[in-house]
């Protein structure tokens, strides 16, 4: 773990609320009109395979590869994701057989109590001793001049560690809100 000392800019969405918000509320006026945002219309963050992974942010003009992610975590949850097709075998487009924005109730085949879903076992993963449902962590940051927050989903191999930096934050009585925080990936 890296120990030196980084600037990071601070969200311009934190810095906007000491200033005037009324170029703000015309850009949502104007752009997203009586439609309201949920998080299924927010940016999702994805993570680059191979041997140095980086962090795939989208932009205006497309895509970038960052190695590193700076920001302001604004809302987290814990979630869960089962496709009846592995990812992998499919176009990488479709929505997922069930799902779950809270980790407790599934929605979709085969919906219920996520607790008693059999596909929410250890085991139940057609390869391996994981889960068919995955439990993936989502986390919404906001991060340099952006004023609303891209979505990142943690895997279930990141899960103890982003458990264990929550928790390191509640020893300190620190919100994550109130954390500045940096990303960096590492091949595991």
């Amino acid at each position: 773990m890296s120990t030196e000392l980084t600037q990071i800019q601070t969200p311009r969405a934190l810095s906007a609320l000491e200033s005037s918000l009324d170029s703000i509320n015309e850009a949502i006026a104007t752009n997203i009109s009586g439609g309201g945002i949920t998080d299924f219309d927010l940016p999702r963050v994805k993570i680059s395979g191979g041997a140095s992974p980086r962090w795939i942010v989208p932009t205006l003009e497309g895509e970038e590869t960052l190695a590193r992610i700076d920001g302001v975590i604004v809302f987290a949850r814990d979630t869960r994701v089962y496709y009846k097709t592995a990812f992998g075998k499919s176009n990488g487009k479709q929505p997922p057989d069930c799902s779950s924005s809270d980790g407790i109730t599934g929605k979709g085949k085969p919906g219920g109590d996520c607790s008693r879903c059999a596909l929410a076992e250890y085991g139940s993963a057609e390869e391996g001793a994981g889960q068919a449902c995955k439990q993936v962590k989502q986390i919404f940051v906001l991060r340099g001049d952006l004023l609303l927050p891209e979505i990142v989903s943690l895997p279930p191999t990141s899960l103890k560690g982003a458990r264990q930096f929550f928790l390191k934050l509640t020893t300190q009585g620190i919100p994550y809100y109130q954390a500045m925080i940096g990303m960096e990936l590492e091949k595991a």
